[in-house]
């Protein structure tokens, strides 16, 4: 017949299990946290920069076109002494234009660019992401319940009156020593009620071994999970 478990705190597997449920709803929150800021600065490049900048590139290369006609308006003038007017600002307004102009286009390809790198970036988050969320989708859930079913069978186990198992062992064993010494002095009757007694300790024994399996088997399907849904 197995031996005993020795089972010394029962309590600890609720503990554990408590802390993994406060470290589940941690993970998944900072999961959560995460994702929403990934998803945010997508959209902030997709529907912001982006569009901010596919609507400065043409309205700036207007400014430019203007600025360059007003220079060429403003050579075209002759004063009446026969001499051109200052061209100077009308050139400076150009440069300025044209600056603006391309620094808003090499803006929109930047932002084009970094929004293909993040869109790659994103799928590779969420394949390294993926192994964390089946952690807490299955993995921890599974694992808070074995914990759940554990404690219940050791408790299980506990409640069983195995301590008296041995004494009821040893006592039939005496017991039957006795009746074989003094069966030539008894009467039928009691021997019959010998035979009675001695079949209601094996049974007691047999009941109180198959509670102590049931309750190890119970550990067992906990442990290897076969543990039913809470």
């Amino acid at each position: 017949m197995a031996g005993e478990a020795n089972i010394t705190d029962v309590a600890a597997l609720d503990e554990l299990r408590r802390a993994m449920i406060k470290f589940r709803e941690e993970v998944g929150i900072a999961v959560a946290e995460a994702d929403s800021e990934v998803k945010s600065t997508f959209v902030w490049l997709e529907r912001d920069r982006m569009l901010h900048w596919r609507r400065a590139v043409p309205r700036l290369d207007e400014e430019l076109v203007g600025a360059k006609s007003a220079l060429y308006r403003k050579e075209m003038q002759t004063m009446g002494t026969g001499k051109r007017p200052s061209v100077i600002d009308e050139k400076k307004a150009v440069e300025r234009a044209k600056r603006r102009a391309e620094d808003a286009r090499e803006r929109l390809e930047r932002t084009r660019r970094w929004a293909a790198t993040l869109d790659r970036d994103v799928s590779i988050f969420k394949g390294a992401m993926s192994p964390i969320a089946t952690m807490i989708d299955r993995d921890l859930p599974d694992a808070i319940l074995r914990l759940r079913n554990m404690a219940l069978a050791l408790e299980a186990y506990l409640a069983t009156p195995t301590v008296s198992l041995s004494e009821q062992v040893d006592r039939a064993r005496a017991k039957f020593a006795s009746m074989r010494r003094g069966g030539e002095t008894r009467s039928s009757e009691e021997e019959a009620q010998a035979d009675r007694e001695r079949a209601e300790l094996e049974s007691d024994e047999k009941a109180l071994a198959a509670a102590r399996d049931q309750a190890l088997r119970a550990i067992g399907r906990t442990t290897s999970g076969e543990g039913g849904a809470p």
